[in-house]
Parts: structure tokens; C-alpha cells; sequence
């Protein structure tokens, strides 16, 4: 039996290993098995609270625990693993069904999905002979399928800070861009688009690089990005480092560490743009913006993992909300929660485009608020700003941005459109 943290203080999870688990998602070598040990081993120091940790990858076959045959752990609870295929198994909705309606999702447990969460309370029944009551887990997924999981067991509640949710966030979109690269290079022969010099200099690069000045620009300073992240100085400061090191450079290539036989080290820069479909009424960067809205990723969020600069996002997304003919973000919310089904097709002429169902379901909204806080999320269900609620219901703005707040956390929603798929999904679209 697990001795229990005091509540008084809960587990300490942090996010001081983020470069060097970015540098592990990037690592090529080795099958996916030793591929997953590394990242492992890298997240411990941060994410063991006690009871060990454990990671598996998945696939659009393989998507959670109990089907990936790609499964690590380091110290491991014996007890806790003993009891983890039960609770996959006896649960009432399937974790990972909850999980994959999001791009990445990260935080405790009880955290993620609510107090009275079905799931969590499974979870306390199953565990509680293990000591374990709570647990951190860190979920990111990619739009062909790949998701990868980290998870820590905690015998008390796990909540760590907004900054460190967001440090994970990054590091997992990072691992999720490596696990696509490390299968499209083992699904079929690939060649480097580039080669580059630890200064940034290109080397080496294909004809199409070659003859496009802004690629080979956009590469130079991706690698120099890259090498001021790795400093000292910016390692103590991951959200810093993270910020120059993105998962995709310019939405298209992931650069990783490339070793020539003579031991020189370069910077190879490989396409790994996440596969889309091809409808006519969409760009191609519209399609994989459109992806990642659908899978609940905020502005910034898809900026980061497609390597896009965050006005290029909000081009796209007004773009898109123009040709879906949606009249806001928080209706094209409610188009693409297709409330009775688990995708949306969405027609351009003669293709069509299906997109996942995308929220994370924490309970009937009108049984979890307040009548106050019903009203407010009915305000941004039908496109209010927060000065607008605020008026309508004669308080102050900054009331409304607080029962905003408290709205997500009963929820387990992250943002206004999140919310308004939330509420699509339990009452309809809102009507104005």
C-alpha cells in the first residue's frame, strides 16, 4: 500500500524537463518501443509523484492502453498496474473516448474532468485498494490517428498550475509531431528536404528548397531558434525555450539532429505536414487549421503545432468561418459538434470533409450552474462578447470573465468555443 501524500500539500508535477524531452521526440533512431523508454525516462524527474509513470502510443487500430502493443513504464505501482487493464476494461466511458475529442489535454485527473466525472469516480473505486486516487496525464493526438500518453498515478489530487498545463501542452504536441515523423519514415523511404549547419547555414537541400529563398530564410532561423532554446540560460526557462522551438517550421517540416560518418552534425528537415484530406473550398493550410479547431485547439494552440504564425490562424479561421458560411467561432463550434453522431461530413462540391465530434463531456451544464452562470454561458453560445453579457444582466465585465472561469472548471472546457460545443451537444446550436 501506497503511503498517502498529505492533501495540505498535493504532488508537485513540473515542467523543468521540457527541451530535453523535445529533443528526445526528434530522436530517430531505435524502434518505437526504445523511442517511447527515452521519452519516459525523460518525463520522470517531473511527472513521478510517487507511484511511478507510464506511456503508451496509439494508432487509428491501437488508439488506447489496453490495444497499443507500444507500452513503457518507469517504477511503476505493481499494484497500480495491476488494477490498469480492469479499470480500461469495467469502465463506463472508455478515458481515452474522452481524451481524443481534444489536440491535447493535459492536467489531473479530477482536474481534466470534473469532480462527479463518471470516470474519475471509476477510477477511486478501482484504485482505492492501490492507494491511488488521482493522476496526471498528458494526452496529445495528431490528425491522422497518433496519440501518445503520459500518465503518473498519485495517491492524492493532482492540480498542478495553468503554467505547467501549458508547458505539457507544448511538449506533448511536440511528441505527437515526432511519433508522425518516425512512422512516415518507417512506412515508406523519405529523403531530407534540407541539411543544415548548427549556425543555421544550409548545406545541403532538395531542388524545391534550393530555388525558394523565403524556405531555405524560414529554415535558417528555425535552426537558430532552435540552438538559442538549447542554451543554459533558456533551459531554466521552458516556456521561453519552447516558444522558439515549435513542432513544424512554416507548417511543413519537423528539423531533427542528423549525425554524417565523418561525425559532423547537421539539422535535417524533413516534410512531416500533417495529412489532410483535399476539399476544393479550402486551402490546404484552411484543411489542417480546420482539423486542429475541430479537435478543440484554440488560435494559439494550432499556431504552435502547425508552426504557423498565429495572424496566418486567424487569416484561416476567418477564411474558413466565411466558406462554411459560419457566422462566428463559436457557431462553427455548434456546426462541427455533430450532436448525434460521432463525425460531421462536410460537403465541397463533389468531396466531402468528415470531422470528429469535439468535446469532452463533464455532465449536463444546466444540472452543474448556477442560474447565473447559465445565463452568462448562454450569452457566449449565442456569440456575446463579455461587456455585452455583462450589460444585458447589469454587472460589471470583469463578474462575467470570473463566472466565466468558474463555467470551464465545471465544465471541463478550456475556451468560449469549447463552451459553446458543450452546450450544442446537450440542448442544440443556441439561437440568437
Amino acid at each position: 500500500m501506497l503511503t498517502r501524500t498529505p492533501t495540505s500539500r498535493p504532488p508537485l508535477v513540473r515542467g523543468t524537463t521540457a527541451i530535453d524531452l523535445v529533443e528526445a521526440a526528434y530522436q530517430l533512431d531505435g524502434t518505437e518501443a526504445e523511442w517511447l523508454e527515452a521519452v519516459t525516462a525523460r518525463a520522470q524527474p517531473d511527472l513521478d509523484v510517487g507511484a511511478g509513470l507510464y506511456a503508451f502510443t496509439g494508432d487509428s487500430t491501437a488508439p488506447d492502453y489496453a490495444r497499443s502493443p507500444v507500452f513503457a513504464a518507469r517504477a511503476l505501482s505493481p499494484a497500480f498496474q495491476a488494477r490498469l487493464l480492469e479499470l480500461n476494461e469495467t469502465a463506463p466511458d472508455a478515458i481515452f473516448d474522452l481524451l481524443r475529442k481534444r489536440l491535447v489535454t493535459c492536467g489531473g485527473l479530477e482536474q481534466v474532468l470534473g469532480r462527479g466525472s463518471p470516470v474519475v469516480e471509476h477510477f477511486r473505486r478501482v484504485m482505492v485498494r492501490a492507494g491511488i486516487s488521482d493522476g496526471f496525464c498528458m494526452f496529445a493526438q495528431d490528425t491522422e490517428g497518433g496519440s501518445v500518453t503520459l500518465s503518473a498515478p498519485s495517491a492524492a489530487v493532482v492540480a498542478p498550475s495553468p503554467r505547467v498545463r501549458g508547458i505539457w501542452q507544448r511538449v506533448g504536441l511536440h511528441l505527437v509531431a515526432g511519433l508522425r515523423l518516425r512512422r512516415k519514415l518507417a512506412a515508406r523511404t523519405m529523403s531530407h528536404d534540407a541539411l543544415l549547419s548548427p549556425a543555421g547555414r544550409v548545406e545541403d537541400a532538395s531542388a524545391e528548397v534550393a530555388a525558394d529563398g523565403d524556405a531555405r530564410r524560414t529554415l535558417t532561423e528555425a535552426v537558430q531558434a532552435m540552438d538559442r532554446a538549447r542554451s543554459v540560460e533558456l533551459r531554466g526557462s521552458p516556456e521561453r525555450a519552447l516558444e522558439l522551438w515549435r513542432g513544424l517550421v512554416a507548417g511543413r517540416w519537423s528539423l531533427v539532429e542528423h549525425w554524417e560518418r565523418d561525425g559532423r552534425r547537421y539539422l535535417a528537415a524533413y516534410t512531416n505536414r500533417p495529412g489532410v484530406l483535399d476539399p476544393r473550398a479550402l486551402t490546404s493550410t484552411e484543411q489542417s487549421v480546420l482539423r486542429h479547431l475541430a479537435l478543440g485547439a484554440t488560435n494559439k494552440q494550432a499556431s504552435y503545432a502547425l508552426g504557423l504564425p498565429e495572424k496566418t490562424v486567424s487569416s484561416c479561421v476567418t477564411q474558413i468561418l466565411k466558406k462554411l458560411r459560419a457566422r462566428s467561432r463559436v457557431e462553427l463550434a455548434a456546426l462541427l459538434q455533430a450532436r448525434s453522431a460521432g463525425s460531421l461530413d462536410v460537403a465541397f462540391a463533389e468531396d466531402r470533409l468528415r470531422v470528429l465530434a469535439v468535446d469532452v463531456s463533464v455532465g449536463d451544464p444546466d444540472s452543474v450552474l448556477t442560474p447565473s452562470e447559465r445565463e452568462v454561458a448562454n450569452g457566449v453560445a449565442r456569440g456575446l462578447r463579455n461587456a455585452q453579457i455583462a450589460s444585458a444582466r447589469g454587472v460589471a465585465p470583469s463578474t462575467v470573465a470570473k463566472q466565466l472561469q468558474t463555467i470551464y472548471a465545471k465544465l471541463g472546457v478550456d475556451n468560449r468555443s469549447q463552451l459553446a460545443r458543450h452546450l450544442a451537444r446537450h440542448r442544440g446550436p443556441a439561437r440568437g
